[in-house]
């Protein structure tokens, strides 16, 4: 898998990231095996950048992918993320996902609980929250540090100066390697630019394009900073995914490119094609929904 640098340090990560959101996802009815083995086969195939935060299956997507590097932590690049939370209640159901998910088959029951689950997310950006957070995250991943640690979905307003010293602060501590800040939308971006010290960033497609619009990629790309794409298929309506996955690789900008699934068969595709062995055709199996 090819790969592309970041940071002050030359830190390389592979052009293709998995991300980990359905991991232990209520919602998502792949049994747990397969998923390990969808783990497995990412490692194997180069696919070492494992993108997950702490509200992911809550809390579960990081307790796999600790399981997953028991024993052999430099085997992935690891990117968590901190700033939402659930509320009591449902943090209290977590225990219940073995009863809960057969009872979640149709469409409108999954519906009902994405939609319990956001209205039950709050955000802490405050600095106290950070350094917590962070650490909860390093006792479920069971690692001593994390490759990288990104703010989750902060507004402009969130994103503070505070919150920038808390993880300057963990990175100084060695709980984390880099640091820096998933935006969705301009406005955010611009505040996490002003952020010393940001090393990557994660921005769906139409943000990065509005960036190199505006010239914010050249800062970026001074700056050495790393750009995680995401939302690649789904803002991108009507191209197969396989050419999709492409052009969002071709980006200036971009580092890497994150492609959420639970499907083996889909990742083996996403590599061919970036790896320019694939055919960017409308014979791609991969559906618009493997890209958040």
């Amino acid at each position: 898998m090819m790969q592309r640098e970041f940071g002050q340090n030359g830190a390389a990560l592979p052009v293709l990231g998995l991300g980990c959101s359905r991991i232990g996802s209520l919602g998502n009815r792949v049994p747990m095996r397969e998923i390990r083995a969808l783990l497995e086969r990412a490692l194997d195939l180069g696919v070492n950048l494992l993108d997950t935060a702490n509200i992911y299956g809550q809390g579960d997507s990081e307790r796999e992918i600790g399981r997953l590097l028991a024993g052999r932590r430099d085997r992935a690049f690891v990117v968590t993320k901190v700033g939402k939370r659930f509320s009591r209640k449902m943090r209290l159901m977590r225990p219940l996902k073995p009863l809960l998910k057969p009872l979640l088959a149709t469409k409108s029951a999954k519906s009902a609980v994405v939609g319990q689950r956001d209205a039950n997310l709050a955000t802490d950006f405050s600095p106290e929250h950070i350094t917590a957070a962070a650490e909860d995250s390093l006792r479920r991943l069971n690692f001593d540090s994390v490759d990288a640690l990104l703010l989750h979905s902060p507004s402009a307003t969130e994103i503070t100066p505070a919150a920038g010293d808390a993880l300057a602060a963990l990175k100084k501590a060695g709980k984390v390697r880099h640091f820096g800040i998933s935006c969705d939308d301009l406005p955010a971006l611009k505040a996490a630019l002003e952020i010393p010290g940001v090393e990557l960033l994660e921005l769906p497609l139409d943000v990065i394009d509005a960036a190199i619009e505006m010239r914010l990629s050249d800062v970026i790309r001074k700056r050495s900073i790393g750009v995680l794409a995401r939302e690649v298929i789904r803002l991108q309506p009507g191209v197969p995914a396989s050419r999709a996955l492409q052009q969002a690789a071709s980006r200036a900008p971009v580092t890497s490119v994150i492609l959420g699934t639970s499907s083996v068969g889909h990742l083996e595709e996403a590599v061919s094609v970036l790896a320019g062995t694939g055919r960017a055709g409308q014979g791609s199996s991969m559906s618009a929904t493997t890209g958040r």
